[in-house]
Parts: C-alpha cells; sequence; structure tokens
C-alpha cells in the first residue's frame, strides 16, 4: 500500500510541473509576439526640437524682413499660408526641416544612428490634423524620441521625433 501512495504523490508532482511548464510556454509566447518596441524619452532630443521651433527660415508671411521661425511655420502650414517670395509655408517647413535634421543627425547603416522618424500633428477637442511627416533609414533597434507641444488656438501641434538606434 505505501508503495501506490507514493507514485500517486509522483504522479501528482509531475502532473503539476507539467502544468506550470505549459503556464509559462503561454506567458513566454505572447511576451515574444508583442515585441520589443521600447521608446525611451530623451531630453537631449526635446532639447532638440525646442530649439528647432526657434530656428528662422527664410519665410516672410506677413512683411518684408518678418521671417518666421519654424514654430510659427507649423501654424502657417496648418492654415495653407504662403510666403512672400510665393513659396508654401509648408515647403519652406519640410526643407527646413530636412536640412536641419541632415546637419544635426547624421542617419545610416554604418552611423549610430539608423534612422529617424518625424511625425507634426495638430489636436483639437474635435479632430487631428497631420501637418508634416519626415522620416530616413530603416529602424531595426531601440528607439529615443521626445515630443514637443506649441499652442494653436483652439487646439495644440504635438510634434514628435523619434530616432533608432
Amino acid at each position: 500500500m505505501r508503495r501506490k501512495k507514493g507514485q500517486e504523490e509522483i504522479v501528482g508532482f509531475v502532473l503539476i510541473m507539467v502544468i506550470v511548464a505549459v503556464v509559462i510556454l503561454v506567458f513566454l509566447g505572447i511576451t515574444i509576439r508583442r515585441g520589443n518596441v521600447v521608446i525611451s524619452e530623451s531630453r537631449e532630443i526635446y532639447q532638440f526640437l525646442e530649439s528647432g521651433m526657434e530656428y528662422t527660415s527664410d519665410c516672410e508671411v506677413r512683411f518684408a524682413g518678418d521671417y518666421s521661425s519654424l514654430g510659427e511655420l507649423f501654424g502657417e502650414c496648418l492654415e495653407g499660408s504662403k510666403c512672400l517670395n510665393e513659396k508654401t509655408s509648408c515647403d519652406v517647413l519640410n526643407t527646413t526641416l530636412k536640412g536641419l535634421f541632415e546637419a544635426s543627425w547624421q542617419v545610416g547603416s554604418d552611423r549610430p544612428i539608423k534612422a529617424y522618424k518625424f511625425n507634426s500633428i495638430y489636436s483639437s477637442d474635435s479632430s487631428k490634423e497631420e501637418i508634416i511627416s519626415l522620416s530616413k533609414g530603416n529602424c531595426t533597434g531601440r528607439i529615443r524620441g521626445a515630443s514637443y507641444l506649441s499652442p494653436a488656438f483652439p487646439g495644440v501641434i504635438e510634434s514628435t521625433l523619434e530616432l533608432c538606434y
């Protein structure tokens, strides 16, 4: 009789271990499927965005000599304004941002920064509208990024920059 009780306990123990192993495998499968896309906040990128908004463009919207900053151009682009030189504010914004990114973040497969993605979206209570979106490179590694908010009555413009390492 003793022998039978010992065998039953061993079978019960093995059964519990099998159930625990299955639960662990299911948990691992769910975790791996989700992926490891973790965007860590970067103070350096936030400061880049903050100072970039003060960068002076070559667009004069109101009168000669009144050059708009990049921060102002986001609002002008949203309104569809033109510069005095007949270029659209969106074209000037696009060109100026690309130049700023190229001068500041050297992107390439042989560089520390593999890719960047920039998005600017206007949000109000009732709607969201993309102002501009720029990207370069192929992101496969870890991501660092930051967002910068600019007031744009009655909503807000959120500009987000993500760098892939």
